[in-house]
């Protein structure tokens, strides 16, 4: 067993090696790997009981008996590069933690406004029913209004049974689901099924591949790490190769510099550029989307409008490399097929390129399109730059839906489709060119912006910018403009300041310009700090200055309570004052209670046996509190991440004690945790043990209670005792080697500590 140490780096651990026959040093593959050998560079089987140290390939050691240790050296392609920023990676999910409670939730959402013209009343429903075999979920809206002639409508907008299998990362749906759509297409609701991976439910899975940073050090070296100036990570490297494998991402492109400080204090420093493609899979990462059923129609207006025609849509993007991913997507229905393929390449440090190309075939019509942008960081300058190229003939899924659904049934329609009769190409641009860049200048941001878009009816050319910047710490500005350089009428230049106070109270006024008039805003607000009992304000004051429009004035205050959201204002537009308010919140209904809560869209936790009116912590931090029946719910818990949900006991009487006080928890997707922290009487007392002459018994002396656990005696003479019955009989272990013993009898009193004695040993 022996201490090690690797290029001069030692490990905190002892390692096994065997000392062969003719003195050399073995040791097993699984070891190597642990220290940190490429055992695939080196050619060594991983499963290998015995590997010689001296048939490694660029590996030379010395073994020192007298200290039992081991100094390795090794070159660079014998290594794996060690990940310095490894405790920066996101921490793994223990999926055996998941839980899955039945239970149901309601969100809800009660809006009213009343004027001089009527009231206007609507409510927002969100209902889903959770199971072990995943969840149920419903949501529409219903409205209700005396303005004009009374009238009642309810649309129902999307049901759906939902499941998701953690550990394959995959999510099974039926009923109304959305589509992918494929970079080059749109998305579409359709009521029928879908498969696909569901990454969102896993935050412990990286998705993007981040850029690599890597390098040697020659010598044990400390390391320092800075993206775009500001320092990430410090640590030490012992001599060979390292890496950066989980860098912050901060959008486009960013300069690191790394900063190695040896034993003498010489600096070696390491400059690079990298950037960011936020759509990059890593290597090796599958992702997929299928799905099959009825296009929706008319959504949000009509609760069951589908298309009569059945269509089908698949989505496949693969990370080839941590550089280059490749993507396709088909979508069809009866006579119509439209198929796409995409790839996306990180050109080293300095950007990336994305290229696209599509074609479709509908109603004897064949036509394609093809889109390339590019994104670069030059000198501290993002840039980027596109095209798009469409023939008029080209159609995707929702477009033949929208055809289909105006024109009728498919027999109906002439061979081929008219160019530019549905009213979904009325605004399809045929050729688009994007070009722009976004730079800090004096300590001011900066974007300039080009967009051409060729429509049936218009060439739009627009130009366009922006600025912002801190002034003096809480003060600051912004402003942007544009310009149809092919319309002398099309303009528009807006700038503002804001400015924030304490308490979380911030202001700001911008002014606006177009064509058709100018406009004075003002607004200042006072935000909740998220907790129950918090509450908040805003006041807003809209002014046309010159053109058409009205003015708008309001004002609203917003309270946050343990059961549900209110909010109540007034609001002037023109003549028109109106009287608003607004309540959201939900019920839950699940371990065998009904709780009022706010809001709930993600997980949430129901506590029981907690006792009354304990306070109840989520991440350390107090959220509610028990009800008499020591229940109560903790909304907000992530998904599908680890969260602590513990009680404070410190208020609980004296005869009563929790099985536990903290439990680590993981709900399910959209689900809820039960935790029972177990809190139940104690059958217990104080104890005061004095001798036949009356003297307590010694401090430290251990009494035992028959058929019951061991306790150790106070001052005093002392002691807490525990599990006691109506008869107990209580012996003591004393100094002498002797023994006493006492027999007494116990009854409870709720909510009091019971004290017996002083009772005599003997």
């Amino acid at each position: 067993m022996l201490e090690v140490r690797v290029n001069g780096l030692r490990s905190e651990l002892l390692w096994q090696f065997d000392r062969l026959a003719d003195g050399s040093l073995a040791t097993s593959a699984e070891r190597l790997r642990l220290l940190g050998f490429d055992l695939a560079r080196l050619g060594v089987p991983p499963d290998a009981s015995v590997v010689r140290l001296a048939d490694l390939r660029g590996v030379t050691y010395h073994y020192s008996e007298a200290t039992q240790s081991l100094e390795i050296d090794a070159k660079d392609d014998a290594l794996t590069p060690v990940v310095l920023d490894a405790a920066n990676a996101p921490e793994p999910i223990d999926l055996d933690k998941l839980e899955t409670h039945l239970g149901a939730v309601l969100n809800y959402g009660l809006f009213m406004d009343v004027s001089r013209e009527g009231y206007h009343a609507s409510g927002q429903y969100d209902a889903r029913l959770m199971t072990g075999v995943g969840v149920f979920s419903s949501n529409g809206y219903a409205n209700y209004t005396t303005a004009g002639s009374s009238r009642f409508e309810h649309v129902r907008l999307d049901t759906s049974w939902r499941y998701v299998d953690a550990k394959r990362v995959i999510a099974f749906a039926a009923g109304d689901v959305i589509s992918d759509g494929g970079d080059l297409g749109q998305i579409y609701r359709l009521g029928g099924l879908q498969v696909r991976r569901e990454f969102g439910e896993r935050p412990d899975i990286v998705t993007t591949a981040l850029p690599i940073l890597s390098g040697t050090a020659a010598v044990p070296s400390m390391v320092d790490l800075y993206v775009n100036g500001l320092r990430y990570y410090n640590g030490q490297v012992g001599r060979g190769p390292f890496e950066f494998r989980s860098l912050p991402n901060l959008g486009n492109g960013a300069t690191a510099t790394v900063v190695l400080t040896d034993a003498t204090g010489r600096e070696t420093r390491i400059e690079k550029p990298i950037f960011y493609v936020p759509d990059l899979l890593p290597r090796g990462m599958l992702d997929f989307s299928l799905e099959a059923g009825f296009p929706r129609l008319n959504y949000g207006i009509d609760s069951f409008d589908y298309l009569d025609d059945v269509a089908a849509s698949g989505t496949l993007r693969y990370g080839v490399n941590d550089w280059l991913t490749a993507g396709a997507h088909v979508e069809g229905m009866h006579d119509f097929l439209n198929g796409s393929a995409e790839v996306i390449v990180r050109v080293g440090g300095l950007g990336s390129i994305r290229a696209r190309g599509a074609a479709s075939h509908f109603r004897e019509v064949t036509d394609h399109r093809f889109a390339i942008d590019a994104s670069a960081r030059i000198y501290g300058v993002n840039l980027y730059a596109g095209i798009d190229r469409a023939k008029t003939g080209y159609r995707d899924l929702v477009g033949v839906t929208s055809i289909k659904a105006d024109f009728g049934p498919i027999d109906t329609l002439p061979r081929p489709v008219p160019v530019g009769t549905e009213p979904a190409l009325q605004s399809f641009s045929t050729k688009t060119d994007r070009a722009g860049a976004s730079f800090s200048l004096f300590d001011t941001g900066f974007a300039l912006n080009y967009t051409r878009m060729k429509l049936p009816q218009q060439d739009l050319k627009l130009i366009s910018g922006s600025f912002s910047r801190t002034l003096f710490g809480r003060l600051s500005a912004w402003g942007n403009a544009y310009k149809d350089v092919g319309d002398r009428s099309d303009y528009g230049v807006f700038f503002g300041f804001s400015l924030s106070f304490q308490n979380r109270v911030s202001a700001t006024t911008s002014f606006s310009k177009t064509q058709s008039g100018s406009m004075l805003t003002m607004r200042a607000n006072r935000a909740t700090d998220g907790t129950p009992g918090s509450w908040g304000w805003t006041v807003s004051d809209s002014e046309i200055l010159s053109g058409r429009g009205t003015g708008y004035r309001a004002a609203t205050v917003r309270y946050l309570g343990r059961a549900a959201t209110l909010e109540g204002g007034i609001e002037q537009q023109g003549s028109v004052v109106r009287l608003t308010g607004y309540a959201e919140g939900s019920v839950v209904a699940m371990g065998g209670g009904v709780f009022l809560a706010p809001r709930i869209d993600d997980g949430f936790a129901i506590v029981r046996g907690g006792g009354a009116r304990t306070p109840v912590l989520a991440n350390r931090r107090e959220v509610a509190r028990t009800n008499q029946s020591g229940k109560a719910l903790v909304p907000y818990i992530p998904a599908y991440q680890r969260s602590t949900i513990g009680i404070d006991p410190v208020n609980l009487p004296v005869d009563l004690r929790p099985a536990r006080t903290e439990a680590v928890v993981v709900p399910a997707d959209r689900a809820g945790v039960i935790v029972d922290f177990g809190v139940a009487p104690i059958a217990a007392a104080v104890v005061t043990l004095v001798d036949t002459d009356g003297a307590p018994l010694p401090v430290g002396a251990i009494a035992t209670l028959e058929d019951g656990e061991p306790t150790v005696i106070g001052y005093d003479g002392q002691a807490y005792v525990a599990g006691l019955k109506a008869s107990n009989r209580l012996t003591v272990e004393l100094e002498n080697g002797g023994q006493c013993s006492v027999t007494f009898e116990y009854r409870p009193v709720s909510g009091q500590q019971v004290k017996i004695g002083p009772l005599i040993c003997r």
